[in-house]
């Protein structure tokens, strides 16, 4: 069943009409609400994971706390349940492109890219303060809804901080590789400058058009996240200001502590560096 398309099936009081997407932990469909007349995403997790043990335990806790989240630029989750094999979860739908496709659309700004980032960055810093960590931040995880505002969609994989002794080694390691950070790759504690890493490498790839680290084997990629520096942002586009670039590199620094002290004082300094380089063109 889990490669298979749902589309037309029926979840509870949900008809899923149409596959939006599909990730490695699941797939989302466009669905109607029959009992609130209303069309809602629903995200229906990979059998493959909903198999493991204790899994059932695992999804109703991750999800209410995901459910739990109120803010402004984070998706709300409407409602979670099983059904059968099936696990689900139901959330805002939203009718803009994801930062993924937008980036195939063309180059954004620095302007663009700071106010994507400020917002994303609250949206973190909030969850941080929840104790939770989403740990797959990365541009198809941030959507847009129609007037242009930047939501992060799936906490599916955040753990409380607090229940990380308890997670196995396999859990600790979901994400994706190009933007896991290297405490990630060590198997060491997961706290909110994770995050902060894997959205400075979202912001590198935004400024550059490229990843700070790309290879053709898991090995090697870990290794240059481990021990390698990423090319300084100006040498791939010479227009990018120093500033901006040293921004960037700094919440990219191997160790956790010599990034900056939250995710918004990342954005923060990201949008102060832009503005001061606009300052100097004017």
């Amino acid at each position: 069943m889990d490669g298979n398309n749902l589309s037309g099936q029926t979840l509870g009081q949900y008809e899923l009409n149409e596959m939006l997407g599909r990730g490695g932990m699941g797939a989302v469909y466009r669905a109607y609400q029959r009992t609130l007349d209303r069309h809602v995403a629903v995200k229906v997790m990979s059998l493959a994971i909903s198999q493991e043990p204790g899994y059932a335990e695992r999804f109703n806790r991750e999800a209410k706390m995901a459910a739990s989240l109120e803010h402004p630029h984070i998706v709300p989750v409407y409602d979670y349940g099983i059904s059968g094999e099936i696990s689900y979860v139901v959330m805002r739908l939203l009718t803009g492109k994801s930062l993924e496709q937008r980036m195939r659309d063309g180059a954004l700004s620095l302007a663009e890219i700071a106010v994507i980032l400020k917002q994303v960055a609250s949206a973190l810093d909030y969850a941080h303060s929840q104790n939770l960590i989403h740990r797959d931040i990365k541009p198809s995880n941030v959507m847009f809804d129609s007037r242009g505002a930047a939501y992060i969609v799936d906490f599916g994989i955040a753990k409380l901080l607090q229940s990380s002794q308890s997670l196995t080694g396999r859990s600790m390691m979901l994400g994706t590789p190009s933007y896991m950070s290297p405490e990630q790759w060590q198997d060491e504690a997961i706290t909110s400058a994770s995050d902060q890493y894997a959205l400075a490498v979202m912001t590198y790839q935004l400024i550059t058009g490229e990843l700070p680290f790309e290879a053709t084997t898991p090995y090697a990629l870990m290794n240059k996240h481990l021990n390698l520096a990423p090319k300084p942002p100006q040498v791939i586009r010479p227009e990018i200001p120093v500033s901006v670039s040293l921004v960037v590199q700094r919440a990219l620094s191997k160790s956790p502590t010599d990034r900056f002290a939250s995710v918004g004082a990342f954005a923060a300094a990201f949008e102060m560096a832009t503005l001061d380089t606009e300052a100097n063109l004017a």
